[in-house]
């Protein structure tokens, strides 16, 4: 048995016994989605997948004619979604500490630029052999302006720019980032503050800062869910998820930070710089 939940903690579930098939899915959409180089999803029969929460705050998106997104609206945490069919539930490993590691990567002919893969499970270019389903990879993103780079969020609601160079990129493996991510790790890009700007749908974006954390904060569409630049003027920073890129930064992760909270179903198989903990000062 293994359990999930959202960042919040609103949104609870279990899953008894193994997924029939565990994916790391590079699409446009999970990437936008999850704000994550890719979404990890257990594909569980519904006979074996029960919620052990309430679901006042689960929020659905249409993303596709074949597929409705489900996320807390509370946190914005990607949340179990049942197919149209009703046999299967797709369940984001991210909420999970403990699991199964992935069978494959499917979709790897859309995957982000700035992210490599470098372990040595199948790559399919859409689904794996055999599974015809249909494919929607979204819309095609406006051409970006001289010196921006261009971000919005899954439905469309929500644009921004980024107008000045990252200082840095981590991928980030902590618990609190997969949660709000819903997936295996985050990889976050740091500005300054007045390096993002929203050209559309500011008022969509909702915030979710753990009571906790001094500075850990989610922000996300309250339309679909996707992860989104989030402001921090104590810090004088803005955080950006790749994820929400819709055009390549020019700037790749440096390290993997957090290391030791990292979920036991993903093995880190880059050879950048790991930390435990965050990177070094």
């Amino acid at each position: 048995m293994s359990n999930g939940q959202c960042l919040c903690g609103s949104v609870t579930w279990e899953i008894n016994g193994k997924p029939d098939s565990t994916y790391h899915c590079h699409c446009a959409m999970c990437r936008k989605a999850h704000g994550a180089a890719f979404g990890t999803y257990y594909f569980v029969a519904a006979k074996s997948f029960e919620w052990t929460s309430e679901l006042d705050s689960v929020v659905n998106h249409r993303s596709s004619p074949g597929l409705a997104r489900a996320f807390c609206g509370n946190c914005g945490s990607v949340v179990p979604n049942t197919g149209d069919d009703g046999k299967y539930v797709y369940v984001p490993a991210g909420c999970h500490d403990e699991g199964v590691n992935a069978d494959c990567h499917i979709f790897v002919g859309s995957k982000a630029p700035w992210y490599d893969i470098t372990d040595d499970l199948p790559q399919h270019d859409v689904f794996p052999p055999g599974e015809d389903y249909p494919v929607y990879e979204g819309k095609t993103p406006a051409a970006a302006p001289k010196g921006v780079v261009l971000g919005s969020c899954l439905c469309g609601a929500v644009e921004f720019h980024v107008t000045e160079p990252f200082k840095v990129v981590h991928n980030c493996h902590c618990s609190r980032c997969r949660r709000a991510r819903a997936a295996a790790h985050t990889t976050n890009g740091f500005v300054p503050m007045d390096g993002v700007s929203f050209i559309k749908g500011e008022d969509h974006v909702k915030t979710y800062k753990l009571p906790e954390a001094r500075f850990f904060t989610h922000a996300f569409c309250n339309t679909c869910g996707s992860g989104l630049p989030r402001i921090d003027p104590e810090r004088k920073i803005a955080v950006i998820p790749l994820g929400a890129l819709d055009d390549d930064p020019g700037s790749r992760a440096v390290d993997n930070i957090f290391v030791a909270s990292k979920a036991d179903w993903y093995d880190i198989t880059d050879d950048l710089p790991a930390f435990d903990e965050g990177p070094p000062t």
